[in-house]
């Protein structure tokens, strides 16, 4: 039941601050319903955590429109966040119990700075202690994962993704090595964000772009028929100098924060891994790469249902 003497829900939060701490009272528990990691100080990983278990691992720039847990930078209109997506699109509530006696710790990896906000309901001790979704003592979890480049790319083509962000407990899903026995994905959803990229050098413009997303399952090609991926056709960069442009000229899946509350990012079936499957996740780029350009910030942020074995560690 939920405690009202407060008015049901409570909102601590912290400026400017790389770790942040929440603790219910000591008569009662909580259900945090949102959290919001603003005006970051640079691009980082952020990890929330329950009883020392992280459940969730979230990367956040201070640039485009892959901000999950953050208001995106110059978007007037539009923003929700994470919890609003599963409750409002998916149909489930990806609240994370905080039993009494615990503590919820959302902390900065490599040390950014950042607002943090969040939204609880205090309630009932024995609430909280059920053991379901997202709780840290169980199996079941609902929460973001995302791939990048993060090496600085020379050549264009079809490229392995070569970083996850995730909690360290969850197999590497990118690189064709097989899920472990008893385990079990399903991505729902995906988001995605084009860039283009000038890496002008020596008066000449070397402009590329994204081309599509690239998405084998047991080494078959996913969601196409003519051998190219999901359209992520990103705009074009500008001419003269070194520059970065985040936006889609084309593209079916668009990035989180421009979603609002429809069903664009829904696979049209879920992609579904069991023991022994292996997924493999490229981004296709096209153009002139010469110098060296980053992809880094372009993101491919899925909505991932994992359930996890007995006794696996967490």
């Amino acid at each position: 039941m939920i405690k009202t003497d407060v008015g049901g829900q409570i909102y601590p939060f912290g400026l400017a601050t790389a770790s942040f701490t929440f603790t219910p009272l000591f008569d009662r528990a909580a259900f945090v319903r949102r959290i919001n990691i603003t005006n970051v100080s640079a691009n980082d990983n952020w990890t929330i955590s329950v009883g020392q278990r992280v459940l969730m691992t979230v990367r956040i720039l201070t640039v485009g429109l892959q901000q999950v847990l953050s208001v995106a930078p110059g978007l007037a209109a539009g923003n929700q966040d994470w919890w609003e997506f599963c409750r409002n699109v998916l149909n489930v509530d990806a609240s994370i119990p905080v039993p009494n006696g615990q503590s919820l710790v959302i902390a900065s990896v490599g040390g950014a700075t950042a607002d943090v906000e969040i939204e609880a309901e205090e309630v009932d001790v024995s609430d909280a202690n059920r053991i379901g979704l997202n709780h840290y003592m169980g199996t079941d979890f609902l929460i973001p994962i995302t791939h990048f480049l993060s090496a600085s790319q020379s050549l264009p083509g079809a490229i392995q993704c070569d970083t996850q962000v995730s909690p360290n407990w969850v197999p590497a899903l990118f690189s064709a090595t097989a899920l472990p026995v008893n385990w079990d994905v399903k991505l729902l959803a995906v988001f995605l964000e084009g860039m283009g990229v000038n890496t002008f050098s020596g008066a000449a413009n070397h402009q590329s772009i994204t081309q599509d997303v690239r998405i084998f399952r047991n080494n078959v090609l996913v969601f196409t028929r003519q051998g190219n991926g999901i359209p992520n056709v990103g705009k074009a960069s500008a001419a003269g100098s070194a520059n970065t442009v985040f936006g889609q000229r084309s593209g079916i899946f668009p990035p989180f924060n421009l979603t609002l509350v429809d069903d664009d990012p829904l696979l049209p079936v879920p992609i579904a891994l069991g023991g022994g499957d292996v997924l493999q996740v490229l981004q296709e780029i096209t153009g002139d790469l010469t110098g060296g350009a980053s992809y880094a910030n372009s993101l491919i942020v899925w909505a991932a249902r994992v359930k996890v074995p007995a006794g696996a560690v967490g």
